[in-house]
């Protein structure tokens, strides 16, 4: 019988117990990443298949949308690491394998349970070699001065000992930074601009500066203070959108499976204009607490006040819900905490919630928080969590 994917595999081998006394399970099982995911799967039928639960869960519908998202997650992992790591090892249920230790060496962490904030990342240089990051006090040096260091406190800086700015444009490198789901990392740029790089995040960025513009392209989510320069802009390239600055403070979210795509100004001013096909190119100019919003889907943007904390609060380590849907509070924590979640009935995800969390808190000391109202109640199993009303 020819298999799909791995998920479909395990899941007929748990329906078929006399599957996993053959050859073709031990064969599969010895594939590296294979037992994590086995297990996964055994917990996932586990927590909602259970009969005693009695839970009202529509099985087929929450099934389709639990392989959806490790599909999508194993393709930007896959896109991430340039195809070195099989698609197989991709970690299940939103544990990342974080790569690129110690010179290049690569070292798969998978299977464990990363239920806490972490400020670490994956350095990729131009050269192709990877370094973690995360506090080790990294630090490289070349012959014509660039120095990339890292401090105690995980921010990695960029400096030159010569003049970057008379390099030549064909000269141009490109480094680019990942972050893992359940972490969050800042860079300065060589220009001095600090970026704060959310959970999930890829940032590809010149390592120095040339030119007439100052340009870098994201995915995921960034807050960006920009550093002042009239002659040389500051261009953020995303799937949808270009933001364009001279000096501000502004966070940009653009996840690739997400409906919208945004830009919130903090202080100072920024240009926006989508550029996807079928985009309105026409060029926005937004001021304090105004925020651009463009439907994927749809091409339709609008620019509507927002009281900026409820999307920059995480820049200072902070989770902040004004009567947010609990729909929104979730999908935010699965993101940081690399979890899936399940709901037992639609009414719940209305549920409105206003809290104020911290993120480098284990995730039960959250959910107990949340579980505080009086209105929700959660069961976790490992990197699962379902959601209900109390």
């Amino acid at each position: 019988m020819k298999w799909n994917d791995d998920i479909e595999f395990a899941v007929y081998c748990l329906e078929h117990p006399e599957m996993q006394g053959g050859e073709e399970f031990r064969a599969w099982m010895e594939v590296p990443g294979h037992s994590v995911l086995w297990e996964d799967v055994r917990s996932y039928r586990e927590a909602y298949l259970r009969k005693e639960d009695k839970l009202q869960v529509d099985v087929e519908k929450e099934y389709r949308r639990f392989a959806g998202r490790v599909q999508r997650r194993k393709w930007r992992l896959a896109w991430r690491r340039g195809g070195a790591v099989a698609a197989s090892v991709a970690v299940v249920l939103g544990v990342w394998v974080l790569l690129g230790r110690q010179q290049g060496k690569e070292e798969v962490v998978a299977g464990t349970e990363i239920l806490v904030g972490r400020q670490v990342a994956e350095l990729v240089l131009a050269s192709g070699e990877r370094i973690a990051l995360g506090g080790s006090g990294t630090s490289i040096r070349a012959e014509d001065g660039e120095c990339i260091a890292e401090d105690s406190c995980s921010r990695l800086s960029y400096q030159f000992a010569g003049a970057g700015e008379n390099v030549r444009e064909a000269q141009v490198e490109y480094n680019m930074v990942n972050v893992p789901g359940g972490a969050d990392y800042t860079i300065e740029l060589a220009d001095g601009t600090v970026v704060h790089l959310n959970c999930e995040t890829t940032l590809r960025y010149p390592v120095r500066f040339t030119g007439k513009e100052r340009r870098v392209f994201l995915e995921g989510e960034a807050f960006f203070e920009v550093a002042k320069s009239e002659e040389k802009p500051f261009v953020v390239d995303t799937r949808e959108l270009q933001v364009v600055v001279t000096g501000t403070k502004f966070d940009v979210k653009a996840y690739e499976e997400e409906e919208t795509v945004s830009a919130t100004l903090v202080e100072g001013g920024v240009k926006v204009r989508a550029t996807g096909a079928g985009g309105e190119n026409g060029i926005k100019e937004l001021k304090p607490s105004q925020q651009y919003v463009l439907d994927v889907q749809s091409h339709r943007a609008e620019v509507r006040e927002v009281d900026v904390q409820l999307y920059t609060g995480w820049v200072d380590g902070m989770f902040v819900f004004k009567n947010q849907r609990l729909e929104e509070v979730m999908t935010m924590l699965a993101r940081w905490y690399s979890v899936d979640v399940f709901y037992v009935g639609e009414s719940v995800k209305d549920i409105r919630l206003s809290a104020y969390l911290g993120r480098y808190e284990h995730i039960d000391s959250v959910l107990d928080v949340i579980r505080a109202t009086n209105k929700i109640d959660f069961v976790r199993k490992g990197n699962v969590v379902t959601v209900m009303k109390k």
